[in-house]
């Protein structure tokens, strides 16, 4: 799956690997976005979907559920 913001194709991090890809929903799709967007865009995380119950970005997509891996909360 490549960068949501640059459509960088991600490969496996070699030894000293800076930070790691980060992960998130946005308009109900899993989507990946590399270290150097992250880095060079600091309001990537606005465009990311928020889990209703405590409000985490940090959601992935289970057999069709958004699942907070914060909280737990399954919808």
């Amino acid at each position: 799956m490549p960068c949501y913001r640059c459509d960088r194709v991600q490969t496996d991090p070699g030894p000293g690997a800076g930070p790691p890809w980060a992960r998130g929903i946005v308009d109900g799709t899993q989507i990946l976005i590399c270290p150097e967007c992250q880095e060079t865009d600091a309001d990537w995380v606005s465009d990311l979907e928020t889990c209703p119950r405590c409000g985490s970005t940090r959601l992935s997509i289970v057999m069709g559920s958004r699942v907070c891996r914060q909280c737990n909360n399954d919808w």
